[in-house]
C-alpha cells in the first residue's frame, strides 16, 4: 500500500497542504512533518490537534520551525490534507471534524484504519520503522531536495521510533546515514539524545561494557557483548571505552541479530561482515560503512558469534587475539 509516486503525485502542485500530526505527537510523527513542509513547493503548514511530547517540541524549537494548533490556522484554506503518523481519524480531532478537504493524503506505518479508508492515496507500510522513513521515500519520490533542517528532522524521527535504529532495517540504517551527511544541523539530534539518555539506557550501557569480551588484530581493538535489549546504546557504549569496532549480539523474534558500530576506516560493516553472514546463516544484513545490523535466520547465536568473529579475522588479514 505504499504507493509513493502516486503520493508524490498528489501532493505536486498544490497550493497550500495542511500536514496533521497525531494528538501528543512524537519525533516521529513532528520529524516526519517537518521533513515533508520543509520540502514541498506549496505553503504547507503543520498542524497538532493536541500538543507535542517533550523531545518533538525540543526538536522545534532546535530547527526554529512552527507548528500551530487547530485554532492557530485556517483550516479550511488548505486544498490538500495529510494525514502524517496517525492511522485514524480519532487520533487528529478536532481537525478531521473541522475540515474533510480533498485530495486525503494518509503516510504511516501503523496498521491502517478508517483514515486510510477515506483516503485519496496513502503511503502506508506497517513493516517501516517509522514515518519518517516512509516520508523520506516520497521526497525521493518528488524528486525533490530536503534542506539540512528537513533531513535531520526525518533522522530524528527515523531514529526515535527504531529504538536508536535497533528494530531498523539494513535499508533504514542506510538512509538514516545519508540523512546525516554533510548536515549544518547535526547538533540539533545530539542535543536530542544527550537529553534523553533514560535510566534503562544508562543500565544498558552499563551491562554492555561490564560484559564485553576484548580481542585486538595488530592496532584494532575489537568488543564484542550480548544484551538483550538497547543494542545501539549497547554499542555506541562500547565505541565510546574506544573500541574501533563494537559488535552487539542478541536473540530477537527467533533471530540473531548483530549491531555494529565501526570507523569506517577498520572495516565496512555491511560489505565486510554482515552480508557474508547472511549468505552463511540466511537473513539479511546491510547499513552504511560505520554502522549496520544483521538479522539472521538462526538461534545458535554462539556459532554466529564465532563465525562472526572468524569473518573479522579474515576481513582483517590478521588473527584476534584476546584481551587479558
Amino acid at each position: 500500500m505504499a504507493d509513493h509516486t502516486a503520493v508524490a503525485g498528489t501532493l505536486e502542485g498544490r497550493d497550500s497542504c495542511l500536514l496533521v500530526v497525531h494528538a501528543q505527537a512524537d519525533l516521529d510523527a513532528v520529524g516526519a512533518a517537518v521533513g515533508l513542509a520543509r520540502t514541498l513547493d506549496s505553503d504547507a503548514r503543520i498542524v497538532a490537534p493536541d500538543g507535542l511530547k517533550r523531545r518533538a517540541r525540543q526538536l522545534i524549537e532546535g530547527l526554529d520551525e512552527t507548528v500551530h494548533s487547530p485554532d492557530g490556522v485556517a483550516l479550511g484554506d488548505a486544498d490538500c490534507l495529510v494525514a502524517l503518523d496517525a492511522p485514524s481519524s480519532d487520533r487528529i480531532e478536532p481537525v478531521w471534524g473541522a475540515v474533510t478537504p480533498e485530495p486525503l493524503v494518509v503516510i504511516d506505518h501503523h496498521e491502517p484504519g478508517d483514515l486510510v479508508e477515506a483516503s485519496t492515496v496513502a503511503a502506508v507500510d506497517t513493516t517501516a520503522g517509522a514515518t519518517a522513513a516512509l516520508v523520506a521515500d516520497v521526497i525521493d519520490a518528488l524528486d525533490g531536495t530536503a534542506d539540512s533542517k528537513a533531513r535531520i528532522a526525518l533522522a530524528a524521527g527515523l531514529f526515535d521510533d527504531t529504538g536508536g535504529l535497533a528494530g531498523a532495517s539494513p535499508e533504514e540504517i542506510s538512509r538514516f546515514g545519508d540523512l546525516l551527511a554533510d548536515n549544518d544541523h547535526v547538533d540539533v539530534l545530539s542535543a536530542l539524545l544527550e537529553h534523553e539518555r533514560s535510566f534503562g539506557q544508562r543500565v544498558a550501557a552499563s551491562k554492555a561494557v561490564v560484559r564485553a569480551t576484548g580481542y585486538r588484530a595488530d592496532r584494532t581493538l575489537v568488543l564484542t557483548t550480548t544484551i538483550s535489549s538497547q543494542q545501539s546504546v549497547a554499542a555506541q557504549a562500547l565505541r565510546a571505552t574506544g573500541a574501533e569496532i563494537a559488535l552487539v549480539f542478541s536473540e530477537r523474534d527467533d533471530q540473531c541479530w548483530i549491531v555494529g558500530r565501526a570507523e569506517s576506516e577498520s572495516i565496512n560493516l555491511p560489505e565486510d561482515l554482515f552480508e557474508p553472514l547472511a549468505e552463511t546463516f540466511d537473513g539479511d544484513g546491510g547499513g552504511h560503512a560505520g554502522a549496520g545490523v544483521a538479522k539472521l535466520d538462526t538461534t545458535a547465536l554462539e556459532a554466529v558469534r564465532e563465525e562472526t568473529l572468524a569473518q573479522l579475522e579474515a576481513t582483517l588479514g590478521t588473527a584476534l587475539s584476546a584481551l587479558s
